[in-house]
């Protein structure tokens, strides 16, 4: 018969074995990853430092893209594969955007120092400036109202949102004249909509989109959004929906203009940045950057891009496209997106095709509730080590502790045993 201590000895070894078993669940079986695919990439730019902002000039097709470091703009030909112009500004560029109809690239830069900002005109076809205007530091964002020739900056060390309106001299002398707007108390991403006269303006700090009508003045709604709404947000006038990337709620909130109401909440990677849609697939591509917003570090954990149905809102999948994705927009004509990969210092091009081998086992809807029940699980799993750990060192010191007292009590002597 084995004794008390090989028993408790092969109980020991078979609670570890138990432990061991719960544990290599976690460690051999890690939560699923993304691959990148093969034919969707169709070329990658190496012109600059730390690709920010990225804007696409739907009738020429010319790309523009703002380098943070060193700060310039370069205007890429997609179709012939080369750099049309390069024009460095002061500081760190922090967004573009482009008039379709007028090819005027309108970029903002941000000067070292927190010493204010520049915004720029410039003539997209030659990289000529048309318009210098000072504007308000920070990490500064550009919206464009086409129909009523207004350009919209935010001013995030203020707080406030500088209007520019343009006018053009009989020469075609480009002019302009500020005011401001006081919308929040953190203005940080901002969107026009030129066909019904609205800004929408999303505040980092309180968490809400101000919708704001031009033409009257008045603030039409306030919407409430997930954590940290970044720029930019983007304008879909053809569906009257908004698309706000919300970067610490780690999601993508899409606003029905009609009723300023959340109509979906896509759960998307950690820290998104950029977001871009593709009237000609319906999909909408949202940056995994993965960084968040205001650290001071540059570390970076994304290397994906999400992609969505534009109308189920169901997410189709990811690609990687590089390390810390940043800006991203779409040419619809020629069906390509265009991905900055801050950290690896390149834009990237893809072919927007309907047929990307996206890897996607499950939804993000699915995704997330199994991270919910895999951290229930983890904490179940220490509570029940924990409870286990106890019962061992009860049970072990309930056999012992008898043992050690038997062997600390004096016994009696046969010879000193009385007899009557």
């Amino acid at each position: 018969m084995p004794s008390t201590y090989s028993q408790w000895s092969i109980r020991i070894i078979l609670i570890a074995a138990y432990v061991f078993a719960l544990l290599s669940i976690f460690f051999l079986f890690p939560f699923p990853t993304y691959a990148d695919g093969s034919f969707p990439f169709l070329g990658v730019l190496h012109a600059g430092q730390r690709p920010e902002a990225i804007a696409v000039d739907t009738q020429t097709h010319l790309v523009y893209i703002a380098y943070e470091y060193p700060a310039q703009l370069v205007a890429f030909d997609p179709i012939g594969g080369k750099v049309r112009w390069h024009m460095t500004t002061g500081g760190s560029a922090t967004d573009v955007q482009v008039d379709s109809t007028t090819h005027h690239v309108y970029a903002v830069s941000s000067q070292f120092n927190d010493r204010g900002a520049e915004l720029v005109v410039l003539n997209g076809a030659t990289g000529q400036r048309l318009l210098t205007a000072g504007t308000g530091a920070g990490d500064n964002g550009i919206a464009l109202d086409i129909q009523r020739q207004r350009i919209f900056v935010t001013d995030t060390n203020d707080g406030e949102v500088n209007v520019f309106s343009l006018t053009s001299s009989p020469t075609g002398q480009l002019r302009a004249t500020s005011a401001t707007l006081k919308l929040g108390s953190h203005p940080h991403a901002l969107g026009v909509d030129s066909h019904l006269g609205r800004l929408y303006v999303g505040d980092a700090a309180k968490n809400v989109v101000t919708v704001y009508d031009e033409d009257s003045g008045r603030t039409l709604a306030t919407i409430a959004v997930a954590a940290t709404p970044v720029q930019p947000l983007r304008v879909d006038e053809t569906r009257e929906r908004v698309y706000v990337v919300c970067s610490g709620g780690q999601e993508l909130d899409v606003i029905d203009e009609h009723r300023n109401t959340i109509m979906a909440h896509v759960p998307v990677s950690p820290y998104p940045e950029g977001v871009a849609f593709n009237t000609a697939t319906g999909r909408i591509y949202v940056a995994d950057e993965g960084n968040k917003e205001g650290n001071n570090s540059d570390t970076s954990t994304g290397t994906t891009i999400t992609v969505i149905d534009g109308q189920s809102f169901d997410v189709l999948g990811t690609l990687q496209v590089g390390h810390a994705p940043d800006g991203v927009e779409a040419d619809p004509s020629l069906r390509r997106v265009y991905v900055s990969t801050e950290d690896s210092d390149a834009v990237v091009e893809i072919s927007d095709s309907m047929d990307i081998p996206l890897k996607s086992d499950m939804n993000f809807h699915q995704i997330t509730t199994i991270r919910t029940g895999i951290f229930l699980l983890q904490q179940a799993t220490y509570i029940t080590l924990f409870l286990m750990a106890l019962t061992i060192v009860g049970a072990t010191l309930g056999v012992l502790l008898p043992h050690w007292r038997g062997r600390g009590t004096p016994q009696t002597r046969p010879t000193d045993a009385s007899s009557h």
